[in-house]
């Protein structure tokens, strides 16, 4: 019953492993502020869209088009209910930075984190349902988070949600690759698969040099970002638990976006909000600190589900 749950947390220690390279590349100076923006930047411009992209590279299948559309309905209501939560805990009276504790709430690092998980657990089609929470996740990033950092100075606009938006144009090209009978020639597949499986190391060292940034002693005597931790690790997912139970997927679709929901809080949240004056070394700690979290929630939390959809069948 708990073979999912014994892969995260096997492939989670993996990864903690190359986070600790990146960690010691930043700490000998061997990597620089610069280089982790520019890793950053490559990442979530070039690498994750292809990893995203070879994942529909597949026959078209009307079963598999249908769980995709249902699991993007529960990612989005999900995101809903993580925005209402948010607007209701951090209000303006009660923080300076209540902008980033929303963001830091929503925003999951489900591009570097998830799809490793995913592409562990069940392969491409893991990753073919998990690009539906990856796709609601960007939309949110660009409208709704960049507003609440800039305090209303950005407007919500369809170029920034949709144009300026690399992961859900590379899931809408491969939406159209996954229905058409046109699908890229081996040779581009191969450049495409090649610089997918850049995503896992280089990801994971991007994050060891985030991890290297921050005093993790400050962040474990810290009882504002303690209280966020415990919403984006544990409440967040167990409401969404309660509705995947409800919902009509399968236990596989269930389990992949729970893996998105669980995640910990996504590098973009310092990143924009450096990028927009913000409290970014909040969210830099944030990151840190659910990080190291998720070493032990995210393999409970996928077992707890494993149990609850036993009892589904």
């Amino acid at each position: 019953m708990f073979t999912n749950s014994k892969i995260v947390f096997e492939q989670i220690l993996v990864m903690f492993m190359i986070m600790l390279l990146g960690y010691y590349l930043f700490r000998k100076e061997v990597f620089t502020n610069q280089t982790t923006k520019s890793l950053s930047g490559l990442l979530n411009r070039y690498v994750m869209p292809c990893t995203l992209i070879r994942s529909f590279q597949r026959p078209f299948d009307s079963a598999l088009a249908s769980e995709f559309a249902v699991t993007l309905g529960c990612a989005a209501l999900i995101f809903v209910v993580s925005i209402l939560l948010g607007q209701w805990v951090y209000r303006p009276q009660g923080a300076a930075n209540y902008a980033d504790r929303r963001v830091c709430l929503n925003l999951t690092n489900d591009g570097f984190m998830a799809l490793p998980l995913l592409a562990a657990m069940f392969g491409d089609d893991g990753v073919f349902l998990g690009s539906a929470h990856i796709c609601c996740m960007t939309i949110v990033l660009w409208t709704y988070s960049v507003y609440q950092l800039s305090h209303g100075r950005e407007k919500m606009t369809f170029k920034r949600a949709v144009l300026n938006n690399p992961g859900l144009l590379a899931a809408t090209g491969g939406t159209l690759l996954f229905l058409s009978p046109v699908k890229l020639p081996p040779v581009l597949y191969t450049a495409v698969d090649l610089v997918g499986d850049l995503n896992t190391p280089l990801a994971m060292i991007c994050l060891g040099c985030f991890l290297a940034q921050v005093d993790l002693r400050a962040c474990f005597l810290d009882g504002a970002l303690w209280r966020l931790s415990l919403l984006r690790m544990l409440a967040v997912p167990a409401l969404a638990m309660v509705l995947l139970c409800f919902a009509p997927l399968s236990h596989t679709a269930a389990l992949v976006l729970l893996v998105g929901v669980a995640a910990p809080c996504a590098i973009a949240c310092a990143m924009f909000s450096q990028v927009y004056g913000a409290d970014y070394l909040f969210a830099t700690r944030a990151i840190a600190l659910t990080t190291l979290q998720s070493l032990v929630t995210l393999p409970v939390l996928i077992a707890g589900m494993e149990i609850l959809l036993s009892f589904a069948v």
